[in-house]
């Protein structure tokens, strides 16, 4: 929940000019709520009260390098975060985290499960106009978050979509974007070149593989 002794949770600033006239603004909280009631109806609700960076353990000199690089990337201005590994390694928690600390900060994110969002993207690309109303959100939302990219195979429906999706952020460079996968971006490359290289290039710095150990099998 957003609690704003701001504008006591209306989502408006009013204030009055010289001439006495009213003017209202939409306060900051709003990107929040926005990023609160978006996350709520993707589903991440719950992995966000439970994957934050406190709780994340970084008890190995590669998961203290992820905690870090994750550390880092919120601090920065622009730019996105690619990690990659097998099932189980922290990939979720340590991208949710950066969610959760971005909306913190008023960040507007958006969640997008590759695997199921573009089953439904893909069944509409015969309707123009329904199309394009669901795939621009992912387009131009400021912080993309898209979780197990390209699972589930990468047929060329799969590969143009993520390419109509990742040019598109590519282009504006105030657009952010997280990016988990089980593959490497080296093998990503190796499917497609042009959507590996805006990966890569917007990544650098923050390309990172998840340590190789099960989070999941651990006994703690």
């Amino acid at each position: 929940n957003v609690d704003c002794p701001v504008c006591h949770n209306t989502g408006c600033i009013v204030t009055k000019a010289a001439d006495g006239t009213l003017k209202a603004a939409e306060c900051a909280c709003m990107a929040r709520r926005v990023s609160i009631r978006r996350i709520n109806q993707s589903g991440l609700r719950d992995s966000l009260l439970r994957y934050t960076m406190a709780n994340y353990v970084a008890d190995t000199p590669e998961r203290k390098k992820v905690l870090r690089a994750a550390e880092d990337f919120c601090k920065a201005d622009s730019g996105w975060f690619f990690i990659s590994g097998k099932s189980g390694s922290g990939k979720t928690h340590i991208c949710t985290a950066i969610c959760g600390r971005l909306m913190d900060m008023n960040k507007n994110v958006r969640y997008m499960l590759w695997r199921d969002d573009t089953v439904l993207l893909k069944a509409l690309t015969t309707d123009g106009e329904e199309y394009q109303s669901r795939i621009k959100p992912f387009k131009s939302v400021p912080v993309l978050y898209i979780d197990d990219f390209l699972k589930g195979g990468h047929t060329e429906a799969d590969l143009r979509l993520a390419f109509e999706i990742l040019n598109s952020r590519y282009n504006d460079s105030s657009l952010r974007t997280i990016i988990s996968s089980e593959m490497s971006l080296f093998d990503i490359l190796g499917i497609d070149e042009a959507t590996g290289g805006r990966i890569y290039e917007r990544a650098k710095g923050f390309v990172i593989e998840a340590p190789k150990t099960n989070f999941r099998l651990e006994k703690r």
